[in-house]
């Protein structure tokens, strides 16, 4: 008795992503689940059939590096990602976010976004729900949101510093306290509870020293042609950031260093998270 499928896929150029030289064939979908992969008989049923001629069948690709963090909210596609093969997208990339954002802040988060991703403000104004200050909040508001795509999110190193600094300490580039630094890990670990998967940081700049790190132009600099804080925060956040990640035994780190980021420091930060 020949097997039934809900969908076949047929005479696709398959590229299974491990490596494999491509090959044309058949796949049968049963239950949400691949049930085979080859050649399927003409005489198997199924419920959908579709003719894959001429085009490539793969599974979904990773978009490791993205600033989808407002476009979530109002394109379910992430368009530019999701149509073209893209099932999964990594948010909250070099230091940038929405989340901890205090009621006072999150205009200028907004116009931050306008400089770095050149997105309008009057897009961001009209889409961005706002319905959340704490980052579980954010993404219990990206969960109400209808996706098409699966979403997998950085904390940006820029709000967190600023919510627990202030903004101006947090891009003055000063050093935080003990307590201030203990806030910052509670914060991380508050929101990897709630799905994040780890933290991430532009850090092309002076650490203490916003005037040198504007004129060496090395940075994507805010809006208001001033430094992010992730640009001129100092080695022992970074090292208290990721301290966090070995105690969990889990996450990742997203840092664009430059010439900042010396090598040494690069191991020491992948010794010090696992």
């Amino acid at each position: 008795m020949m097997p039934h499928y809900d969908t076949i896929i047929r005479n696709g150029m398959i590229v299974d992503g491990q490596r494999n030289s491509r090959f044309r064939g058949d796949i049968g979908i049963t239950d949400g689940i691949i049930a085979r992969i080859g050649k399927i008989s003409r005489d198997a049923s199924c419920d959908r059939e579709i003719d894959a001629s001429g085009l490539i069948v793969a599974p979904g690709f990773i978009d490791l590096h993205t600033h989808y963090d407002a476009q979530v909210f109002w394109d379910p596609y992430l368009t530019t990602s999701g149509w073209n093969g893209v099932t999964s997208v990594v948010i909250g990339n070099c230091g940038f976010g929405f989340a901890p954002v205090k009621k006072d802040q999150r205009e200028r988060s907004m116009r931050s976004m306008t400089k770095v991703e050149a997105i309008p403000m009057k897009t961001l104004e009209t889409a961005m729900p706002w319905d959340w200050e704490t980052y579980p909040e954010m993404l219990d508001s990206i969960d109400r949101t209808p996706l098409a795509v699966n979403v997998l999110p950085y904390v940006g190193v820029n709000p967190l510093l600023v919510w627990v600094m202030g903004l101006d300490d947090a891009k003055a580039g000063r050093k935080p306290t003990d307590a201030e630094h203990a806030e910052i890990a509670r914060l991380l670990h508050e929101a990897m509870d709630a799905g994040a998967c780890g933290w991430s940081a532009q850090c092309l700049g002076f650490a203490g020293d916003p005037d040198k790190t504007a004129k060496s132009n090395a940075a994507q600099s805010d809006f208001d042609g001033t430094p992010m804080p992730s640009d001129v925060m100092h080695q022992e956040t970074r090292r208290v950031l990721a301290q966090v990640l070995g105690d969990r035994g889990e996450g990742f780190i997203e840092l664009s260093g430059g010439r900042f980021v010396t090598n040494e420091e690069w191991e020491e930060l992948a010794e010090i998270s696992g």
